[in-house]
């Protein structure tokens, strides 16, 4: 990989300022020219023969699609700054957010959250943490992951029942992109940010995996078969698409 270019210092004109650096990789087995963009740099590969003088000329040909990818990619990440900064002191939990409040134990062995009927209160002990501060991501995640191994292990077995299909196994997992997904040998693995999302959106995810076990794939018949178990999946799918960069930056 090459030292980062700055676009608008090799380029004349034509590109925003603010805009990330430009890498460029040279792969054996690659046979093409591509470009991947992310919000810390923009990732420009090809085969190990092509010059940079070409890898270059591809850029500017791409110009157009570029700006349009960062500028979405910078818009979006301001909106998920203002929900960031919305959020907090708050917990999200089922499509609702939650005050967090601190409460001092003296003497408490363990931290810990406990949620109540409109917050959630971290109980910790102030001689160990005197600023009583909940700055342990690894608490909350912890939190989030016992209510899922609860609440999602009782939606699945309600709906199986209902569909009925039934899996093999359920896993509640850390899936960094997915939502959930079904194996060929009949597990249902559902990520444990679902309990951040309100209870349709819930069950949808849960029908949407239990279906692909009478419909491995994502054919006519399969979607046809989530429908008319949960009518509303256009409604879903709009809710996921507006609030997935929400719930997976585990704000």
């Amino acid at each position: 990989m090459n030292d980062p270019i700055d676009l608008n210092r090799y380029f004349s004109s034509g590109w925003d300022p603010g805009l990330p650096p430009l890498n460029l990789v040279r792969r054996r087995r690659q046979r093409t020219l591509r470009i991947r963009i992310r919000d810390d740099v923009i990732i420009v590969s090809g085969p190990a023969s092509v010059s940079r003088s070409r890898m270059m000329r591809f850029v500017g040909e791409k110009r157009e699609w570029i700006l349009k990818v960062c500028r979405r990619r910078m818009e979006k990440a301001g909106k998920l700054a203002e929900k960031r900064k919305q959020a907090e002191g708050t917990i999200l939990l089922r499509g609702i957010r939650k005050p967090l409040l601190d409460e001092p134990v003296p003497g408490l062995r363990k931290s810990g959250l406990t949620e109540r009927e409109h917050d959630v209160i971290h109980r910790f002990n102030p001689d160990r943490d005197p600023d009583h501060a909940l700055n342990d991501k690894r608490l909350i995640d912890t939190f989030y992951r016992q209510l899922a191994k609860k609440e999602l292990l009782e939606r699945c077995d309600y709906w199986s029942v209902q569909l009925p299909f039934r899996p093999a196994r359920i896993s509640i997992r850390n899936q960094r992109t997915k939502w959930g997904s079904c194996s060929a040998r009949g597990t249902i693995s559902l990520n444990w940010r679902l309990v951040k999302c309100p209870p349709d959106i819930i069950d949808y995810i849960i029908i949407h995996e239990l279906c692909h076990l009478r419909h491995f794939n994502h054919s006519k018949a399969f979607w046809e078969t989530v429908r008319r178990c949960y009518p509303g999946v256009s409604e879903a799918r709009a809710w996921i698409r507006e609030h997935s960069d929400e719930i997976f930056a585990d704000f």
